[in-house]
């Protein structure tokens, strides 16, 4: 942050830059009392000022819109509208404004001094944050410690000092309380589905205490090392090649590697439910994948789940080891999924997977929650069914999918969806108003790929025109013209 008078009382500082054009040249100890940088920092640093100001207005507008029904026994359906209503303010998903609303809620209550010096501009942006990332596990009473210690930090430290202060800090309160039960190894089993930023790549985590993980880790490197041992004898007696899914190893005359091993292991391995029977899927798993890109001729990539862009190659093997298609009909020059018929009340499966094409997370905006698993179709103008003529028509137009808590919310009054009038081979668009204070209009999900593969399609068919247009004009000079080309499709 650069360097100040150490001598001089914290908060007296002056917070002030000179410029570089206006220091006095002379020895390491005459050195100003603030940072010298040239006008170009200069910008710089006065932006880094006000982005530590605005930091503080955005945790205190944000802090009301933590409610935790655990403590205050705010109903839980209010406090979810309230964070999507904040969610929409933010431009982020539901799970993110979460975090950062209670984090917003912990600066004004578990900070308030920092914040303070955050307000000023004084106190770096990136430090409070850092503090508040590192905190979460802190108790009440600790986070006053924190709050009293930090507060009197100098911002003349390197961003090396401050974390080694910060490090001090939290081990010494660490070993002052006792970890909350989620916090501890046992508490934090899990697995989770990670996003990737890697096309056509996916990640599972498993987390859990070190002694369990470790084990797992050394029963799958065993399996796999005696598979391994297996596959190089069967390579010498001439025996089938043992857990060889892909016939990777039979193509190349060598065993697979000991990762390839583990993970066909881990994916193959079967789930033991102690007897309890697994319903079959609601929905199938679908890759989208357009027709050109199946013939070989574009490029454009297929969707995994709506949301999982994969390679065109990838797209293209999956199809290929597919028994059963789905033709999906879209507007060509849109990508706008085409509605099907209605035709009666409980949605066919058709429909479902159709919603599911539509919107492969819950259509709450904001919401991320899968449609594959715990989702509910929804009409938006709700069914009557004493007198079904007056109430909402079970057709794609006013159905949707919501995940079983924004359903229970929607049924309690705090989410009002309402579909809009559109023009037909256009993406369909849903008002939402969230508690009566927040409103927004949502489009409807497209497949991406038909836009460009239509433009694809029109500068083919521009290149052929072309060419027999000179072709024609060429005729006008010769007696004997050679074949027509044939068209592009």
């Amino acid at each position: 942050m650069g360097e100040f008078e150490q001598d001089a009382p914290e908060h007296a500082r002056p917070r002030g830059i000179e410029d570089a054009g206006s220091a006095v040249p002379g020895r390491r100890s005459a050195t100003p009392a603030h940072p010298v940088l040239p006008s170009r920092l200069r910008a710089v640093h006065e932006a880094s000022l006000e982005e530590s100001r605005r930091l503080a207005v955005r945790f205190r507008a944000l802090a009301p819109s933590f409610l935790d029904p655990a403590e205050d026994g705010t109903d839980e359906d209010e406090a979810e509208a309230e964070l999507l209503a904040a969610a929409l303010a933010l431009r982020c998903t539901r799970a993110v404004a979460a975090r950062i609303v209670r984090d917003a809620h912990r600066a004004v209550t578990e900070l308030p001094r920092t914040l303070e010096r955050l307000e000023t501009g004084e106190f770096p942006a990136a430090w409070f944050e850092r503090i508040l990332r590192r905190t979460r596990h802190l108790t009440a009473a600790r986070m006053e410690d924190v709050d009293a210690a930090t507060v009197h930090w100098p911002v003349s430290l390197t961003a090396e000092q401050f974390q080694l202060r910060l490090s001090r800090l939290l081990s010494r309160l660490e070993s002052q309380q006792e970890s909350p039960a989620h916090m501890t190894p046992e508490g934090r089993r899990r697995v989770e589905l990670l996003p990737t930023r890697d096309d056509g790549i996916g990640c599972l985590r498993v987390i859990g205490p070190a002694p369990e993980i470790l084990d797992l880790a050394r029963r799958l490197d065993a399996a796999a090392r005696a598979v391994q041992a297996a596959q190089r004898r069967a390579f010498e007696t001439g025996e089938r090649i043992p857990l060889d899914p892909r016939g990777t190893a039979a193509e190349t005359g060598k065993v697979a590697s000991l990762a390839l091993l583990q993970y066909d292991l881990l994916g193959g391995a079967a789930l033991d439910t102690d007897g309890i029977p697994v319903p079959r899927p609601r929905f199938r798993l679908n890759v989208t994948v357009p027709v050109l890109t199946l013939l070989g001729g574009s490029e454009e990539p297929g969707m995994l789940e709506g949301t999982i862009p994969i390679p065109p190659a990838m797209a293209r093997e999956l199809a290929g080891q597919s028994t059963t298609w789905y033709r999906v009909l879209t507007d060509p020059c849109t990508g706008a999924f085409l509605p099907l018929p209605a035709e009666r009340y409980t949605p066919t499966r058709a429909m479902l997977e159709h919603l599911r094409l539509r919107s492969s997370t819950c259509a709450v905006p904001g919401c991320t929650r899968s449609t594959s698993w715990a989702s509910e179709a929804d009409h938006i103008e709700e069914y009557c069914h004493e007198d079904p003529e007056r109430g909402g028509l079970t057709e794609l137009e006013n159905l949707h999918l919501l995940c079983w808590q924004h359903h229970r919310a929607k049924t309690a009054g705090l989410l009002d969806p309402a579909r809009l009038p559109c023009t037909p081979g256009l993406p369909g668009r849903t008002a939402w108003s969230i508690h009566d204070r927040v409103s927004v209009m949502v489009r409807d999900g497209t497949d991406l790929a038909s836009p460009a593969m239509t433009r694809e399609l029109m500068e083919s068919w521009t290149r052929y025109e072309a060419a027999r247009e000179g072709r024609r004009r060429s005729l006008e000079r010769r007696k004997d013209p050679p074949p027509a080309p044939p068209p592009p499709f």
